[in-house]
């Protein structure tokens, strides 16, 4: 797919998570013929979710447009992790609800750590490579800068990582466009063979440890990490010590505020672990 935009569209690009969009890609995804899904596309018919088995195609994409044009009329990301909104579907909220809770609620964190992932892996190369290289990089999109600047207001750009849907185009209009591509490793993320990340990285890294690098997401403070883990402030300063100190997480401070925020080592880590087979170009360990 070919990508064109303006010099100015392109600097002020984001890279985020959409839960609510994720969730219905997840209820497209079930009425496509997507080879990387098919092992969860298969364990979720064989159990006969019936909200799986007759979720309307055309109302979901049409309200995938929807979410995504509220996406660009958001000024900026929250930096907080993201539940579900499902009040924001309307009519909808009832029966995806349902679809969630059947069909997605068991995979949830693993899907939300592979995204989150994949986020801060682009946020490392942004800082290192630079906007240009970071979205060239995207799976299956080709980067096109055109000349001069679109009339009229300012334009955004926002891409969305997905372990549902292939590289595409969302929604574009005056206000900009909304790209979704397949997050790192995804793959092998529906592998049934392979087991999920937290046993994984807990033999690895210690259960407290592996916990605290899972939920550290896109980044949050000492507190907000308390607060995921269940524990006390103090235990979770304790791991993302240890954490820092084996290069995982880095923290960065902002007054007295503090935030503390993978690696791209420590990404790589989760990615491999959830996926068994990582797929990350070079660069991202620059």
């Amino acid at each position: 797919m070919i990508l064109s935009v303006s010099a100015r569209e392109l600097s002020g690009c984001r890279f985020l998570v959409s839960p609510l969009l994720e969730v219905l890609a997840a209820g497209e995804a079930l009425c496509g013929q997507y080879p990387a899904l098919h092992g969860w596309r298969r364990r979720i018919l064989k159990t006969g979710h019936r909200h799986a088995l007759h979720f309307p195609q055309d109302v979901v994409q049409h309200w995938i447009r929807l979410v995504a044009g509220q996406l660009l009329c958001q000024q900026g990301a929250s930096t907080s992790r993201q539940e579900v909104d499902f009040s924001a579907l309307g009519p909808l909220e009832e029966p995806v609800r349902a679809f969630f809770q059947e069909c997605l609620v068991s995979d949830w964190s693993r899907i939300r750590t592979a995204l989150e992932s994949d986020i801060a892996l682009r946020a490392h190369n942004l800082a290192a490579c630079g906007v240009r290289q970071v979205v060239g990089n995207v799976p299956g999109l080709t980067l096109r800068e055109v000349r001069g600047e679109p009339a009229g207001a300012e334009r955004g750009l926002i891409l969305v990582p997905s372990v549902f849907q292939r590289t595409s185009v969302l929604l574009t209009s005056e206000l900009g466009s909304v790209i979704t591509y397949p997050a790192s490793g995804h793959r092998r993320l529906w592998d049934e063979s392979e087991a999920v990340a937290a046993p994984r990285l807990g033999a690895l890294l210690g259960r407290g440890r592996a916990a605290a690098l899972l939920n550290i997401g896109t980044g949050c403070g000492t507190t907000e990490l308390a607060d995921r883990l269940g524990v006390s402030a103090g235990t979770a300063s304790v791991h993302v010590t240890a954490l820092r100190n084996g290069g995982l997480v880095a923290t960065h401070r902002f007054g007295k505020a503090v935030k503390h925020v993978l690696t791209p080592v420590g990404s790589a880590l989760i990615i491999a672990h959830i996926t068994a087979e990582p797929n990350i170009p070079p660069q991202m360990f620059w």
